[in-house]
């Protein structure tokens, strides 16, 4: 199970996820090419691809189909756990407790080469709000105490959206 620990010097959280240190991808040798439109599970039209979705801004269709904007999904390879207690305690000279929240993958918008630098201004007010939905859902689920956001982008295959973790 992941762990949460207070790093001492700076008070932060940091998570440890031992169990994320080997992924399938882990064991391939050769290079990955670039995915393009119709390869990469994050694109309009592969929405069978991904776990089923959790929130979509859409202008038309249903669930985990065609016609959303902006998508969340829960993150195949979560960095923390869902079930559990936090079970907080100290040991030596660290705070810690169990790796307990939500993983959530935020597709910021249906094109591959998107980049929320070329979103209209509309779009991006969208993409935060999907946060913000997203962050107080959590909340409300749970007495989560962290939030971490973090964003990646392409060009690099399955890295072109941004996660949302809660704890």
């Amino acid at each position: 199970m992941p762990e949460l620990r207070n790093d001492p010097i700076t008070g932060r959280w940091v998570i440890i996820a031992t169990d994320r240190a080997k992924r399938p991808t882990d064991f391939i040798r050769q290079p990955v090419p670039v995915a393009t439109s119709g390869i990469c599970p994050f694109d309009y039209g592969n929405e069978h691809k991904t776990p089923p979705e959790i929130l979509a801004y859409r202008n038309s269709g249903g669930r985990d189909e065609p016609g959303w904007r902006v998508r969340v999904v829960p993150n195949k390879f979560p960095v923390l756990g869902i079930e559990g207690e936090l079970n907080r305690q100290g040991e030596g000279m660290y705070d810690k407790m169990n790796g307990i929240g939500a993983h959530e993958v935020i597709i910021e918008c249906p094109f591959h080469e998107g980049s929320l630098a070329n979103l209209s201004e509309d779009h991006i007010r969208e993409v935060l709000w999907v946060y913000h939905d997203r962050l107080v859902d959590l909340k409300r689920t749970r007495d989560w105490s962290t939030a971490w956001c973090s964003r990646m982008s392409a060009p690099r295959p399955g890295r072109r959206s941004s996660t949302a973790t809660a704890s």
